[in-house]
């Protein structure tokens, strides 16, 4: 039992947070490793781009309103944390995709690679083998 989620309450959204997020990328189609590390990193870009826009808008947004000045940062503040903490859930919900679904495929795939390909020993079992 964790003691900042007793009945896991939380386990659980985030279980059907990520189950939600695995159905729509299958039926988006994207199943291939490749794109969604490309997903991931664009998630990350886009994140940085957003927050080159919003801190200096807040900057400014509460020299121009002083007299709001706290109310203005303190929702600015609000803001850049939940944007930051809800990128940082989509990248490990995506970290977790990929290991998962993308990452299976390529392995039951190298596993069959590897048995179909597995070349004799080419010892002979009546020649003692040289070391």
């Amino acid at each position: 039992m964790k003691l900042n989620d007793p009945f896991g309450r939380m386990a659980r959204r985030r279980e059907r947070e990520y189950h939600s997020l695995c159905e729509s990328l299958k039926k988006a189609g994207l199943t291939d490793r490749a794109k969604a590390e490309e997903l991931r990193d664009n998630l990350r870009q886009r994140t940085k781009k957003v927050l080159w826009f919003i801190m200096p808008a807040i900057v400014i947004l509460a020299l121009i309103l002083q007299t709001y000045a706290v109310y203005v940062l303190a929702f600015g503040a609000l803001t850049v944390l939940w944007l930051t903490n809800t990128t940082q859930r989509g990248t490990e919900y995506l970290n977790r995709y990929i290991e998962e679904e993308c990452g299976r495929d390529a392995t039951a795939a190298d596993e069959q690679g590897h048995v179909d390909n597995a070349e004799p020993d080419e010892t002979d079992d009546n020649k003692p083998r040289e070391r």
